[in-house]
């Protein structure tokens, strides 16, 4: 599994939207794996 299997989200209202966005700004990630988890993946899998 990589990061071009994975997908950023927030179950919302039971978690925190803030806590979930700084712990994907911290993660030890590069910049490419951060930006496919956060955006291009769902993009690619949604056909957006």
């Amino acid at each position: 599994m990589g990061a071009d299997r994975l997908l950023f989200a927030v179950d919302y209202p039971y978690e925190s939207t803030a806590e979930a966005v700084e712990f994907l700004r911290t993660a030890p990630f590069c910049r490419a794996d951060l930006e496919r988890i956060a955006h291009l993946n769902a993009a690619h899998l949604l056909r957006l």
